[in-house]
């Protein structure tokens, strides 16, 4: 299993590195187990009070990797699945961890790396950067982002993104009230690094109990959202709209739906 997952330290700050960019840093289902031990190991450090999570190269990440996708549905059906489980106990993860989580968006975040950026509590974006749930060009269903993005800013705005598959550009995005700060494409990191020193300054019990607070208020019903979406995610990989649409995008086709 190769490693998809950097982690680095630069104290307050712990940074996780979404490192695939071959193939714009698409996340397979291993993926996700290695972003979740990177958590683990950084709450265990004491001496960071806030991680930062970005990717390499010219992407945050592609989300699932449909290529992958596409030979494992034709392989296994059960196993294209596998996936869908472990994002959202990843997701739920996030919620939960007792330090704060800073997306720091390089480029583009799409549909499963969506879920991810808006699963952090504070975003910060370059001018290159956008948000976008593109499953309905696929013949996919959005899961766990439509989720998160209504959690977020509501069903108006979430029914306009996930049913057209747009873009969400940083200046909707900060409009929305999503995007924390934007700044240009090589000061990314270096704004959520400093966000992180301005977050150290603060009590870490009560940024704990305050995360708590805004999240787990709502958790069990968050988990029940994300169960169904991923239930809804699994039965649009099964039906022939998915094939035509994978199948589109990989050849660089529009599809025809039938």
């Amino acid at each position: 299993m190769q490693s998809i997952v950097d982690v680095r330290k630069n104290v307050p700050s712990g940074t996780i590195v979404i490192n695939n960019p071959t193939v714009a840093n698409a996340i397979p289902a291993f993926g996700y187990i290695q972003l979740r031990q990177a958590l683990d190991d950084l709450h265990q450090e004491k001496n960071v009070r806030a991680i930062i999570m970005t990717g390499a190269g010219r992407f945050f990440s592609a989300g699932t990797d449909l290529k992958q996708l596409h030979s494992e549905l034709q392989r296994d059906a059960l196993a294209s699945h596998q996936d869908i489980s472990l994002l959202n106990e990843l997701i739920l993860a996030m919620l939960r961890f007792p330090k704060p989580i800073i997306a720091a968006l390089n480029g583009p975040a799409i549909g499963s790396a969506a879920a991810l950026a808006l699963a952090a509590d504070f975003i910060i974006t370059s001018d290159q950067a956008s948000l976008q749930i593109p499953e309905v060009q696929r013949g996919l269903a959005g899961g766990c982002a439509i989720t998160m993005l209504n959690f977020r800013c509501g069903a108006a705005a979430t029914s306009r993104f996930a049913m057209t598959g747009q873009p969400i550009s940083g200046e909707t995005a900060t409009e929305l009230g999503l995007i924390h700060d934007t700044v240009e494409a090589d000061l990314v990191w270096a704004r959520a690094h400093q966000l992180a020193v301005e977050l150290s300054s603060t009590s870490s019990q009560s940024i704990q109990m305050t995360k708590r607070l805004l999240n787990e208020s709502l958790a069990d019903q968050l988990e029940t959202q994300l169960q169904v979406s991923g239930a809804m995610t699994a039965a649009a990989r099964s039906t022939s709209h998915a094939r035509i649409g994978i199948e589109g995008f990989l050849n660089k086709q529009s599809p025809e739906w039938d």
